[in-house]
């Protein structure tokens, strides 16, 4: 098991097809051991918030085969909770790494008692903002060095459709602390021709403006081809605290399409304000709907924004970048040790 680093995610199933940023680490100290899961997790798809007991099952077991190893990766915050909880239950030592650790909520009391004590067992954090840095610290009642910031990261795209200038539009779509409230308004200050791609709890309420057309249940593919259609992406996000929507930025980036979102900590180190994107203030229609509105007749602009957000996705936000990453911060967890 010498050098040899189990890798344990929800996505991954039997048969060794999938692939992560292990994958593209060209350093060969060292060796990666995807761990299956019994019945793989769509994580981006879900429909429900919370992981039921069935799930926590096919966590527990998934965590008992990434033993015995050299070190342990996990991602998403549920497959380290499991792995940190079998480790202390084993007496084991093993370096630990929680990638991805996108913990959302940040429960008080008990809840928050029973989380740094499990947690205690990880060597190092990985999130992907510099404002989750401290909340993740806090919470945990941790050292700020235990927790690391490295960009999220997104294969590249293949592009299949152009802007539709025919039948113009502007996309915006996800589910996951979305405020579409604040993007409808402004849609109806506009009059601009919109498309939304959600599930319907995430519409629950609203009042769509005759100018907006809503869909749901769309394939990854067709949610790209239409990204790369539209005019551009607006990313509007309700809790300016909580680190989200960096999927949907990345990846309008990765298809050379003009990105506007709302600043928040999940958006602020992916978008250089007026060079690779677009920030707006929260809650606020108006300002959103004039932004929407400049965006839309300007095509030099757009295309100048799309080119920037492209060159640094390539360069920053790349699965190589990402293994990267993971080398450096696999060596410093050794060396502390």
């Amino acid at each position: 098991m010498r050098d040899r680093w189990s890798v344990v995610a929800p996505f991954f199933s039997d048969g060794g097809r999938d692939r992560w940023i292990d994958d593209f680490v060209t350093n060969r100290r060292w060796r990666f051991e995807k761990v299956p899961i019994a019945a793989r997790d769509d994580w981006h798809t879900r429909s429900k918030r919370t992981t039921g007991l069935s799930k926590w099952r096919q966590y527990w077991e998934q965590s008992k085969r990434a033993f015995p190893s050299a070190g342990i990766i996990t991602v998403f915050p549920q497959p380290a909770l499991a792995v940190a909880l079998r480790k202390y239950l084993r007496r084991t030592n093993v370096p630990l790494i929680a990638w991805c650790f996108n913990l959302g909520d940040y429960p008080t009391g008990i809840k928050q008692v029973m989380a740094r004590a499990a947690f205690k067992n990880v060597d190092r954090f990985v999130v992907h903002s510099t404002g989750e840095i401290r909340l993740v610290a806090e919470f945990l009642d941790v050292s700020d060095d235990r927790v690391e910031f490295v960009p999220l990261q997104r294969a590249p795209i293949p592009i299949v459709a152009r802007e539709d200038d025919g039948d113009p539009f502007i996309v915006s779509m996800g589910s996951a602390n979305r405020d579409f409230g604040t993007f409808l308004q402004a849609a109806r200050i506009s009059r601009l021709p919109c498309k939304v791609v959600a599930s319907p709890r995430a519409l629950e309420g609203l009042d769509v403006p005759d100018n907006v057309s809503v869909m749901h249940g769309l394939t990854p593919v067709e949610c790209h081809t239409l990204v790369q259609r539209s005019r551009f992406s607006v990313v509007p996000l309700a809790d300016v605290g909580v680190a989200s929507g960096q999927v949907t930025v990345i990846e309008s980036m990765r298809m050379d399409r003009a990105v506007v979102a709302t600043k928040s900590i999940g958006t602020t180190d992916y978008i250089d304000d007026a060079r690779t994107g677009l920030l707006v203030p929260p809650h606020d229609p108006a300002a959103l709907a004039a932004v929407m509105t400049q965006l839309w007749e300007d095509r030099a602009t757009r295309e100048s924004l799309a080119q920037n957000a492209a060159r640094f996705a390539k360069e920053s936000l790349s699965d190589e970048a990402a293994a990267k990453a993971l080398i450096r911060i696999i060596g410093d967890v050794e060396l502390s040790r």
